[in-house]
């Protein structure tokens, strides 16, 4: 059970409190990245020894270090802001399946605002890579009518295999927070790995709770993360650069008139510049699962912002 954590003090205790509840025994390891907020007070008083490296690793960094010191050959990854139900990790663990194929896992986690919908049951992508969450906004009663398994799982509730993950590498480390789980999905699929979403495995999560939702510090590692992406990926093949203009250019002009900052435009740039190792479009790891268009995509992630500022408006 991996936690990676950065000023977590105020969100980690009930995540903690829960994962007391399990059904399954597990081990657990925190990454307490550089906090400064009390969090490595929080830890001390119920006797974890978290990894404390001397700065800020980044999700990315921050995982793949706990994985490689991990004893067990499941890896389950929580954010800090979550809360997890008694049989979250033996849920995730157990529906991992290597030996035939099956190399991921999918969480589900509902609105801590509104438990009765879901915030994310893995990650979707359409034909320009962009991310969304898997089932977002819709009922958690809609698990119960077979829905179909993600593409893979978010960062914030995964379970992978240890020997498959340490094999791909991890996640990449030049994605500091942010993508760096749409990077592992894709290529661990091009390895011919699957993933099943675990509808038994469920949390609740506050979403967004280190860094807020729509700041300049956000905006700029997810624009990052999706320049890095578009490169390293080869996006930009002559069918899909309209495609990635519409959206990227609407999700950009909306944060620049409704986050007041141009910092996921300028992220993107540097993103971009960073990515220098690329690789095919992913065509193979896309085949088989649904990929939305423009229209659906900009139109779920306007309800998603629109929804995020009036709980911080409230």
């Amino acid at each position: 059970m991996i936690v990676p954590t950065h000023r977590g003090a105020a969100v980690i205790g009930p995540l903690l409190d829960s994962l007391e509840r399990q059904t399954a025994p597990h081990e657990l390891i925190v990454i307490d990245n550089a906090s400064v907020d009390g969090t490595s007070d929080v830890l001390a008083a119920r006797g974890i020894e978290a990894i404390r490296p001397d700065r800020n690793l980044g999700f990315s960094a921050g995982v793949n270090l706990a994985a490689r010191r991990a004893q067990h050959d499941a890896l389950v990854l929580v954010n800090d802001d979550c809360c997890c139900d008694p049989g979250f990790v033996e849920g995730l663990a157990g529906a991992l399946d290597p030996a035939n194929g099956v190399v991921m896992a999918a969480g589900v986690l509902r609105e801590a605002q509104d438990e009765r919908i879901i915030d994310t049951a893995g990650m979707e992508l359409d034909r320009t890579l962009l991310s969304f969450d898997y089932l977002n906004g819709e009922a958690v009663a809609a698990l119960e009518h077979g829905v179909a398994d993600p593409i893979g799982p978010s960062g914030a509730a995964a379970a992978f295999d240890r020997a498959t993950f340490l094999d791909a590498g991890g996640f990449d480390e030049s994605l500091f927070a942010y993508w760096e789980d749409v990077d592992l999905v894709l290529r661990l699929r091009e390895a011919g790995g699957r993933c099943v979403l675990a509808r038994d495995a469920q949390g609740t999560h506050l979403h967004s709770s280190t860094l807020g939702s729509a700041s300049t510090a956000k905006n700029s590692l997810v624009g990052y993360g999706r320049g890095y992406i578009l490169r390293k990926w080869s996006v930009l093949g002559p069918t899909r650069l309209p495609g990635v203009l519409l959206r990227d250019g609407v999700l950009c002009l909306g944060q620049a008139v409704i986050d007041r900052n141009l910092a996921g435009s300028t992220g993107r740039v540097r993103g971009w510049r960073a990515a220098a190792t690329k690789r095919p479009y992913p065509r193979d790891a896309l085949a088989g699962v649904n990929q939305p268009g423009a229209a659906l995509t900009l139109r779920r992630r306007l309800r998603r912002r629109r929804q995020l500022r009036s709980r911080g408006a409230s």
